[in-house]
Order: C-alpha cells, then structure tokens, then sequence
C-alpha cells in the first residue's frame, strides 16, 4: 500500500511539474526576441524596441521617425508611428502651441480629447491627444511637446484607432527614458 501511495505522489507531481512547464513556455511572450535599440539625432537620444524601426517621416520638420515594423508601408511610412520634430518658433512657447492647435481645430476631421501639462525628463512639457481623419483612416494621436533652447520640440504617436491600445505603451516607455542632450 506504501508503495502505490508513494508511486501515485511521485506520478501526480511528475504530471504537476510538466502542466507548469507546459503552462510556462505558454505563458512566454511571442516578444521574448526583442531587444532595445539606441537611436540619437537632434539633441535626443531614445531606446525602442526591435520590432520597431527607423520610416520615413510625413513631416519635413522631422528629425526622427521610428514605426512598428509591421506597420510599414511600400513608401516606407509607418501606419503606427513615432514621430520626433524640431521647430524654430518666435515669441511664447504656449502662445506657439495655441496657435498652433487652434489652426488645427478648424479642420472638421480633428477632434481635440485631451491636454494638458507634464514632465519628461524633469523638463515642463504639454500632451495634447486627438483623432484626426484622412483619407477614410481614423488615427488616434498623442503629442508631447517641450521647449529647449528656443526651438520647439515635439514627440507625436500616431496609430489607426483599432491599434492605439495595443501600442501606446512603445510612445509612454520612450517618453518616460528619452534624453534631451
């Protein structure tokens, strides 16, 4: 009788050990191969993931813009993006940015949802976030802007809306790691 009790303890935490390890190498994320890369232009310096990579910017004041790999289309713009631009401004920073959102509410396909003040790399920024509509695409976007040394810095992710979610944590890590040298 001790040996059937001591065998079926034995079979029971042999079956224990292989449905943890089972349920271990399922619960390892499909991103486990990612690692961080190193990317330094116009007095930033930011760490992204490697499923994410250098695009092409639709802005020409950009000094930077990285993508979701998988995101990227034939002219090398990425549907879901980060993108770093550099302005040169005269007068007040918030007066800049005012005009510059009030300008943008006169387009029917922007919808202003949020703003408001932050601190990125113990620097006093502004985040705006909002929809915006083009060409039958709804993307939902998020810019962080700073000043430092009278230009005009902004950080602005943007991503169809049925992939935001899944994706804004890549923008909110970079923003939380960024150097502005």
């Amino acid at each position: 009788m001790k040996n059937v009790l001591k065998r079926s303890i034995v079979v029971i935490s042999f079956v224990l050990l292989i449905i943890c390890a089972v349920s271990w190498v399922n619960a390892q994320d499909d991103d486990s191969d990612i690692t961080m890369m190193t990317l330094s232009k116009g007095g930033l310096v930011i760490n992204y993931p490697s499923n994410w990579g250098c695009a092409q910017a639709e802005s020409n004041c950009s000094i930077m813009s990285i993508a979701k790999l998988d995101s990227i289309d034939a002219s090398g713009v990425g549907q879901v993006n980060i993108n770093f631009e550099k302005k040169s401004y005269e007068g007040d920073f918030e007066t800049y940015l005012n005009n510059t959102y009030g300008t943008l509410k006169k387009d029917p396909s922007f919808n202003l949802t949020a703003s408001g003040e932050v601190m990125v790399n113990n620097v006093h920024a502004y985040e705006y976030t909002y929809s915006s509509e083009k060409n039958g695409t709804v993307k939902e976007h998020k810019a962080v802007w700073f000043e430092k040394g009278g230009q005009a810095y902004v950080m602005l992710y943007s991503a169809p809306v049925s992939e935001y979610d899944d994706n804004v944590y890549v923008f909110n890590y970079i923003l939380s790691d960024i150097q502005i040298t």
